[in-house]
């Protein structure tokens, strides 16, 4: 009788699944339990336990959304108005930049929009801001504006030490560079790109931009949809 074959491509997948939703649960836990704890101290230690479960949870959604649609990237497309995204942001992020008094500013009119996939835009802002979050002083801004008739331009800055060189060389690097040595892989950023680029309207496409040009000192994320 013959062994029976394994797919582990399908058993990935439903384990990323089931990882993502016990992370998720975790994240919630964790902030149900720093709201019962009155040391500080405890509060910060939690505060940062909560954000590397939001990171590794980032990743596998991430991670789950390539494994889905790693023959073509499919756009749901739909209108979206940025300072409904922006305000979910910030609201799911509360606990870790309260923890590390972390002064957010959003300047964005009710009145910009986007055409696009709304999950996966509202993932790589996540993805982006949580970790401005972790590297910045303890400032962010998140801006947008209009460009054209129905694109914007998103923009994270903080006042952090900027991007190493390592991920400000990825502004000139094919999409799908990853760099397995490093301590950062910029799978974040290969997710970005990826998603930016899916975007496309008249020929144009969507694009990501990182600098160190922030107007607090630190990096600054632009995203660009047409």
């Amino acid at each position: 009788m013959s062994k029976p074959s394994i797919d582990f491509s399908t058993l990935l997948a439903v384990s990323v699944h089931d990882m993502k939703n016990s992370l998720g649960l975790l994240v919630q836990q964790l902030e149900d339990a720093a709201s019962k704890v009155p040391d500080t101290e405890t509060q910060g230690e939690l505060a940062h336990m909560h954000y590397e479960a939001q990171r590794i949870n980032t990743n596998l959604v991430q991670l789950l959304a390539l494994y889905r649609q790693q023959d073509s990237l499919q756009i749901e497309s739909e209108k979206t108005y940025l300072d409904e995204v922006v305000e979910e942001l910030v609201m799911n992020n509360r606990f870790y930049s309260e923890s590390r008094s972390i002064t957010l500013t959003a300047d964005i009119a009710d009145d910009i929009f986007f055409v696009g996939d709304r999950a996966l835009i509202t993932q790589v802002l996540n993805d982006v801001f949580i970790n401005a979050m972790r590297y910045t002083a303890d400032k962010l801004i998140i801006k947008a504006k209009r460009v054209a008739d129905r694109g914007c331009s998103i923009t994270i800055e903080d006042n952090g030490p900027g991007y190493p060189d390592s991920l400000l060389a990825l502004n000139d690097l094919q999409p799908r560079y990853l760099d397995m040595e490093g301590s950062r892989t910029g799978l974040g950023l290969y997710f970005a790109r990826l998603i930016a680029e899916a975007h496309k309207y008249k020929g144009q496409h969507g694009y990501i931009k990182l600098e160190n040009s922030s107007s607090l000192g630190g990096s600054r994320f632009t995203l660009y949809l047409p």
